[in-house]
């Protein structure tokens, strides 16, 4: 098989949807089973018990990345603030 921008296409078309399908039926057995499951929604980690009321975790801070400079592809590192480079 040649590796084009189609394949590459088709690849991640797949990969999100089989994504999106282990993550509901995750969901789906963690509430049958009367598990709590987690969540992050406006920045804040929920937790979501099984009769559907849910509770803060924690807040989390807002991303300081200027995503309007970001384009697909790019390779992200992260900086450790205590390196003496």
């Amino acid at each position: 098989m040649v590796y084009n921008k189609e394949n590459k296409d088709l690849e991640e078309a797949i990969l999100i949807k089989s994504a999106k399908s282990a993550s509901s039926k995750a969901i789906r057995t963690s509430k049958a089973l009367g598990l709590t499951i987690k969540i992050v929604k406006d920045n804040k980690i929920i937790e979501v018990l099984p009769d559907n009321s849910t509770k803060v975790i924690q807040s989390l801070p807002k991303p300081t990345v200027a995503v309007s400079g970001l384009k697909k592809g790019m390779k992200l590192t992260i900086k450790d603030g205590d390196s003496k480079n």
